[in-house]
Parts: structure tokens; C-alpha cells; sequence
């Protein structure tokens, strides 16, 4: 499985960076409602946006497992209790 996504991933990246170095036309960039306006290669910009999204979606990923790794830290640390408990109780045991 990793040997594929390992694939697919230098896929797209082959895909991306020839997209980038072969587009070298100038495109503009503008937000409305602001009167700016940026002129940059085609490529850039791809290449911009999907750093862009790229990092949203780390972010959006994190975000989302902040739950599931709160949990796994609360299970951990009951863990820990009920083993400091086990060893109370052998040691206690074995004094008797």
C-alpha cells in the first residue's frame, strides 16, 4: 500500500512541476473587492495555490483529530493509574 501511494504522490508531483516550468505566461491575480493586482507566472501561481491548499488541508486534518488524540491521552493516562494501581496491589500483596 505505501508503495502506491508512494507512486501516486511522485505522480502528481511530476504532474505539478511540469505544469509550473512549462507555463511561463503571465497571468493577473485580483481579489475583489480590492484594487490590487499581482502579475505572476501561470506556474507560480499553481504552484502557490496548491502549497496554499496543501497546508489547509494539514490543517483541516489536524483539527480534526484533536479528539481522537485527546482520548488516546486520556486512555494512556488511565492506563498509567491502573498500572500504578496493579503494582500497589502486587506489593502490598506480597507483604502480607
Amino acid at each position: 500500500m505505501k508503495i502506491i501511494k508512494f507512486i501516486l504522490t511522485c505522480l502528481v508531483l511530476f504532474v505539478t512541476v511540469s505544469f509550473a516550468v512549462s507555463n511561463k505566461q503571465p497571468v493577473s491575480l485580483s481579489l475583489w473587492p480590492f484594487p490590487f493586482e499581482a502579475v505572476v507566472p501561470l506556474g507560480f501561481a499553481v504552484l502557490a495555490f496548491s502549497l496554499l491548499f496543501f497546508v489547509f488541508g494539514g490543517l483541516w486534518v489536524w483539527v480534526r483529530a484533536i479528539p481522537v488524540r485527546a482520548e488516546r491521552f486520556r486512555q494512556s493516562r488511565k492506563i498509567r493509574e491502573l498500572n500504578e494501581k496493579i503494582d500497589d496491589l502486587r506489593k502490598n500483596g506480597s507483604d502480607a
